[in-house]
């Protein structure tokens, strides 16, 4: 129930930040952001039609659960030939392992992108600053799940599963209270360093580029 709960209190929140946009008409300043979001939500009705569907349609339910079969088998195959080849294969370990990896990935660049806007003080609006900080809690919240889940003990807790539905609420929350009214990102100055670096590598990379062609030019003499 209180999974349920957490689940239609997100699909409104999206619902509302996904119409907030379209009201005030500055879904366009964040595209990416605003398709990942509509996505996301999409993805979610779809999977509860699908189930209630499958609910009132036995036929449905005996495709899919043939489907399912198949698949089941088709893992169990994959784990035995690797277990006679003599390299052993846990789908489990390794699927959360590949997501927990990911997420930390996901991690260092944010880490990466943020350390840049501070080093080059980059001026950024409330808006973007909302967007960066719900989605790092998000990322940060997910890899601390999937590395606490992967212990003994944790993962079969009742209550962790509702751990990143949370978490995902709160983002949620973070991302409506920045993005409730557009405020437009500040102009960089014209000499910013952000600036001068760009100018710099690309006069250098024009430079590595013109000798490369007076190599080929020169049949490789320079």
């Amino acid at each position: 129930m209180f999974t349920q709960i957490l689940w239609w209190t997100a699909n409104f929140a999206e619902v509302l930040l996904l119409a907030r946009s379209v009201q005030g008409k500055f879904f366009r300043s964040y595209p990416t952001f605003y398709f990942y979001l509509a996505s996301v939500l999409i993805v979610s009705l779809l999977r509860f039609a699908v189930f209630t569907l499958f609910k009132k349609y036995r036929g449905a339910v005996r495709i899919a659960n043939a489907l399912l079969l198949c698949i089941l088998a088709a893992v169990i195959l994959n784990i035995v030939a690797g277990a006679l080849s003599g390299s052993v294969w846990p789908p489990g370990e390794t699927m959360a392992a590949l997501e927990r990896d990911m997420r930390a990935l996901q991690s260092v660049l944010l880490f990466v992108i943020i350390g840049l806007l501070a080093y080059y003080k980059v001026p950024i609006g409330r808006n973007l600053i909302g967007i960066v900080v719900g989605y790092s809690f998000y990322v940060a919240a997910s890899v601390m799940s999937l590395g606490f889940g992967s212990l003994p003990g944790f993962g079969s807790r009742p209550g962790w599963r509702s751990i990143l539905p949370i978490a995902y609420l709160a983002t949620l929350s973070i991302w409506c209270f920045a993005l409730w009214s557009y405020h437009a990102n500040p102009e960089p100055g014209p000499d910013s360093k952000i600036e001068r670096d760009y100018k710099y590598l690309s006069e250098q990379t024009k430079r590595i580029l013109s000798r490369a062609r007076s190599y080929l030019k020169m049949g490789g003499q320079l």
